[in-house]
C-alpha cells in the first residue's frame, strides 16, 4: 500500500472524531434545553393558570368590575403567547436536535470505519512533518468550526421570533370587497377579543381624535368653569412639550399622550396624568435608518398635525413624513413603517382612528380623478395591511371617524365630493353621498342617526342614516350659514353646535336644521368644540376659553385663559380638562 492512500483514512479520522464529539455534545445541550423548556412551561402554566382561576372566582363577586375583566383578559392573552412561544421553541429545538443526532451518526461512523482501517504508521516509516502538522491544522478548524457552529444555532434556537398566529374560529375566506384590496388573510381572520379593548373600555377613555367616536363627547365628564393659568387658578399641573406640534392629548387611565417633530425626528411623548411628569419620549427609527424627506407644510398644520391613538396596549402616532409607528406603554418602540408620501396641499393632518385590530388612515390627496386617494388599515400588531380602498375624492385635511350603528360599526369619512362609510373590518363601502365640495378639513360626527358633514365656507349637511340597513344616506337638512372652515361639530343629541375660524357660535337643531341661536364671540378658532357632560368649551387661537351650558339659549358658564396659543382639541375626561398651548400641556382641575 503506497503512502498517499494511507493519508486519506488518517484525515478522515482526524475530521471526523472532532466533529462527532462536537456534534455529541451538541446533542446533549439541545436535549438539555428542551426538557427544561417542558418543565419550565408546565410549572408556569401551572401558576398562571390558578391565577386565572382566582380571577374567575373573584368575578363571580363582581360580574360588573370591568378593569377585572379587562386583567383576565389580558392575562388568557399572555396565557397563549406563552403557550405558542414554548411550542415554537420545542419545534425549533426539536429539529436542531435531530439535524445534531444526523451529524453525530455519521461522524461517528466514519471515526469507527477510519479506525478500524488505520495501518501500523511503523510499516512504512515515521510521518513526514508536514503531513502532521497539516493534520492537527484540520483537526483544530474542525473543532473551532463545528463549536461555532453549536453555539449559533442554539442562539437562533433560543431568540427566533414566535410568529405563530393565535388561533382564532376560522371564517370563510371571501372576495375582496369593491373597492378594497386585502394584501393577506389576517382581514378575513381577526384577533380575539383580549387582544384589544371593548367599546365599554374605549368609552371610558379618550382613546383618539375628538374622543371615542370620534364625536367631541364626554357626556359623564365634569370640569371647572374658570381657570388661569397665569394665577394657577384651577391648572393642577403644567409641562412643556419638548418638541412642537398641533396634534391633540389623546388619554387611557393614567397617561396622556401627545407629539411633536421637528426637521431631525418625529416623537410621541407620554406624560403622567396626575402629575405632568414626562414619562417618556420616543422617536421613530424606521427599518434602515432613513427618514423620510421633509414635506412641504403650512404653518396652520406643523410637521406634527395629526392626532395619535391608543387601544391600551400600545399608542399609535402619523406623522406628515408618512412615518407610522406603534409604542407600548414602557415607550418602547413595536414597529414602524413608511406609508408615504401623503404630502397635500398646507400639508397633512388627517388623524389616525382604530377599531379593534384596525388601525385605520384617511389619506386624501390630489384630485378625484388622480387616483391618488385612499383609505388604509393596519394590523395593530405588526403594522402589516389588512385592506385597502381606492377613493375617488380630492386632498382632504378630516379624520376618519369610528361609530356603531344598529349594532354594526361604520368608518365614516368626509372629503370633496363625498361623504363615505366603509366597513372597517374589510374595507367594503357601505354607502356614499355626493354632498360636499371645496377643501375639506372638519370631521364628521353621529348623533341620533345622523351624520353631520361640513363643506367649507359653503354649507353644512346632516344625512339620515338608512333605519332600515345601512345602504345609503339621505339628506335630512342643509343650512348655510354659521359655516366653518376648519373646526369639527359637535352634538348633545338634539343640537349641533359649530364654531367658524371667525368666532360665529352657532346652534342648530339636529333634526330640522333650524338655527336655534348664534353668537359672535370676536376671537379666532382652529380647536374644536367639545362637551362635557351639559358644558360646551372652546377655546381659541389665542387661549381665551369659553364654558357655555348646552341648551337652547346661549348662556356663560364661565371662562378660562390659557397664557399661549392653542389650535389643538381639549380633551375632557372625568374631572379633568387636558388642553395642549403652543409649548405646553395643562391639565385643568377644580381645586
Amino acid at each position: 500500500m503506497s503512502k498517499g492512500n494511507l493519508k486519506k483514512p488518517e484525515n478522515l479520522y482526524n475530521l471526523a472524531l472532532p466533529l462527532a464529539v462536537a456534534s455529541g455534545l451538541f446533542v446533549l445541550l439541545t436535549g438539555g434545553l428542551l426538557a427544561f423548556n417542558e418543565v419550565r412551561g408546565k410549572v408556569s402554566m401551572l401558576v398562571n393558570s390558578k391565577q386565572v382561576v382566582r380571577l374567575h372566582d373573584e368575578l363571580r363577586g363582581k360580574p360588573k368590575d370591568e378593569e377585572l375583566k379587562l386583567r383576565i383578559r389580558q392575562l388568557d392573552l399572555e396565557l397563549r403567547r406563552e403557550m405558542f412561544y414554548r411550542l415554537q421553541l420545542s419545534h425549533n429545538t426539536g429539529r436542531a436536535l435531530l439535524g445534531g443526532l444526523a451529524v453525530f451518526l455519521v461522524s461517528a461512523h466514519f471515526v469507527r470505519s477510519s479506525r478500524r482501517r488505520f495501518p501500523d504508521p511503523q510499516a512504512w516509516g515515521a510521518r513526514k512533518a508536514g503531513v502532521e502538522k497539516h493534520a492537527t491544522a484540520l483537526a483544530r478548524y474542525s473543532v473551532g468550526g463545528v463549536f461555532a457552529l453549536v453555539a449559533a444555532t442554539a442562539v437562533a434556537v433560543s431568540t427566533q421570533p414566535v410568529n405563530l398566529p393565535i388561533p382564532v374560529p376560522s371564517a370563510p375566506d371571501m372576495p375582496a370587497p369593491n373597492g378594497a384590496h386585502r394584501p393577506d388573510s389576517q382581514a378575513a381572520h381577526p384577533l380575539p377579543v383580549s387582544a384589544f379593548p371593548s367599546a365599554e373600555e374605549m368609552g371610558r377613555q379618550w382613546p383618539s381624535f375628538r374622543g371615542p367616536n370620534g364625536s367631541g363627547v364626554a357626556a359623564n365628564a365634569t370640569v371647572p368653569a374658570e381657570w388661569d393659568a397665569k394665577s394657577g387658578t384651577n391648572i393642577l399641573w403644567k409641562t412643556e412639550v419638548p418638541l412642537p406640534g398641533l396634534s391633540s392629548p389623546v388619554v387611557w387611565g393614567n397617561a396622556v399622550f401627545v407629539t411633536g417633530a421637528d426637521e431631525t425626528q418625529s416623537s410621541v411623548f407620554r406624560f403622567d396624568a396626575d402629575t405632568g411628569a414626562l414619562v417618556w419620549s420616543a422617536t421613530i427609527k424606521l427599518p434602515g435608518g432613513a427618514r423620510p424627506p421633509k414635506p412641504e407644510v403650512g404653518e396652520e398644520t406643523s410637521l406634527a398635525a395629526p392626532t395619535p391613538v391608543t387601544d391600551g396596549r400600545r399608542v399609535y402616532a402619523l406623522f406628515p413624513t408618512g412615518e407610522i409607528a406603534a409604542f407600548d406603554f414602557s415607550g418602547k418602540q413595536v414597529w414602524a413603517r413608511n406609508i408615504g408620501p401623503l404630502d397635500n396641499q398646507y400639508g397633512y393632518a388627517s388623524s389616525l382612528a382604530i377599531y379593534q385590530d384596525r388601525l385605520l388612515v384617511q389619506i386624501d390627496r390630489g384630485q378625484p380623478e388622480d387616483g391618488q386617494s385612499r383609505m388604509l388599515a393596519l394590523n395593530t400588531q405588526t403594522g402589516q395591511p389588512l385592506w385597502e380602498a381606492k377613493r375617488d375624492v380630492a386632498g382632504s385635511w378630516s379624520s376618519p371617524v369610528v361609530c356603531d350603528f344598529q349594532g354594526k360599526p361604520q368608518l365614516i369619512t368626509s372629503a370633496n365630493p363625498f361623504v363615505i362609510a366603509y366597513n372597517p373590518v374589510d374595507g367594503k363601502e357601505l354607502w356614499r353621498n355626493k354632498c360636499l365640495e371645496s377643501d375639506v378639513a372638519p370631521s364628521p360626527v353621529l348623533a341620533d342617526n345622523r351624520v353631520v358633514a361640513v363643506a367649507p365656507n359653503s354649507s353644512i349637511v346632516c344625512l339620515s342614516l338608512c333605519v332600515a340597513g345601512i345602504s345609503r344616506a339621505d339628506i335630512a337638512w342643509k343650512a348655510d350659514e354659521g359655516v366653518p372652515d376648519a373646526t369639527s361639530p359637535v352634538s348633545d343629541g338634539k343640537r349641533v353646535y359649530l364654531i367658524t375660524s371667525s368666532g360665529t357660535l352657532t346652534c342648530f337643531d339636529l333634526q330640522t336644521g333650524k338655527v336655534i341661536w348664534s353668537h359672535d364671540l370676536d376671537d379666532t378658532f382652529y380647536a374644536s368644540p367639545v362637551i362635557a357632560g351639559k358644558a360646551l368649551i372652546l377655546v381659541s387661537r389665542k387661549g381665551n376659553s369659553w364654558v357655555l351650558e348646552t341648551g337652547d339659549a346661549y348662556k356663560e358658564l364661565g371662562k378660562g385663559q390659557l397664557g399661549e396659543e392653542c389650535c389643538a382639541s381639549p380633551v375632557p375626561l372625568g374631572k379633568r380638562l387636558f388642553v395642549r398651548g403652543k409649548s405646553n400641556l395643562f391639565c385643568i382641575e377644580a381645586k
